[in-house]
């Protein structure tokens, strides 16, 4: 038996993912970079779309903020020589769309963007991705879209900032840090994420780590990182790359349904 869905506080952040509190049980969970940017303050309520992936001497729970992600997910597991880390990558860079757009035109650059998917992987992903398309519209087909955040016990909505939100100078550092790790653990190399973390020090106003992760995403889909290669700056292009997450609701009026 297998965890489908867990429904509860969002406790902590961690570098790959979050601790979710779940009546007094907090259960880790890693997460792709598209679903971290998009949650909301710590102590808000949240469901997410479980992947438990069991080993001899590991179980790990990936979290989704959809069920069609999740279903992508397992099934970039279920490809030759793609495991965790590299499905956790694909779906933290791409969108389903993208992904589907890679294997209608058989365009390997779209997946070699993602950090750790070469030429060949991206070709042999591709391959066998390609019979397995439908189960992925099958996901989107079905009616099966779960809350991800509700509204709390206060009334408000907890995506909106608050002043117990913001963050403190003395942090700003840490979150940083954390943001290293989460792309160090994605795959991205030192040479894009230090120049990246040196564009967000000095142009960059957050209020906590998801907002920073969310504009260091804004930042790698865009391709504009400058990367150091053979001893010359040049610019790092992406192609084919998706937009970034949705825009998060402004405004109050709906019901403590999803806001999603």
């Amino acid at each position: 038996m297998y965890i489908e869905r867990l429904s509860g506080t969002f406790a902590a952040t961690l570098p790959t993912g979050i601790i979710l509190d779940v009546q007094g049980i907090g259960y880790g969970v890693e997460l792709p970079l598209s679903t971290l940017v998009q949650l909301p303050r710590v102590g808000s309520k949240i469901n997410l779309w479980i992947s438990t992936y069991v080993r001899e001497d590991s179980l790990r729970l990936f979290g989704f903020r959809t069920y069609e992600d999740r279903q992508t997910f397992e099934v970039l597991l279920s490809l030759g020589g793609v495991g965790p880390k590299v499905a956790l990558a694909i779906l933290s860079t791409l969108t389903l769309s993208a992904i589907e757009r890679a294997v209608a035109k058989n365009d390997t650059k779209i997946l070699e963007s993602v950090p750790g998917v070469g030429a060949r992987m991206a070709e042999k992903i591709i391959v066998e991705l390609r019979p397995k398309v439908a189960r992925l519209q099958v996901a989107k087909q079905l009616d099966l879209q779960e809350d991800f955040v509700r509204l709390d016990a206060a009334g408000f909505d907890p995506l909106l900032p608050h002043a117990d939100n913001e963050t403190k100078p003395s942090g700003r550092e840490a979150l940083f840090e954390d943001l290293n790790s989460a792309l160090e653990n994605l795959g991205y190399k030192d040479k894009i994420i230090q120049p990246l973390l040196l564009k967000l020090r000095k142009h960059s106003e957050f209020k906590d780590l998801q907002d920073l992760m969310r504009q260091a995403l804004k930042e790698l889909t865009q391709g504009s990182i400058e990367v150091e290669r053979h001893g010359k700056a040049e610019k790092k292009k992406a192609e084919a790359l998706p937009v970034v997450p949705p825009k998060i609701p402004k405004t109050l009026g709906f019901s403590d349904d999803s806001v999603f």
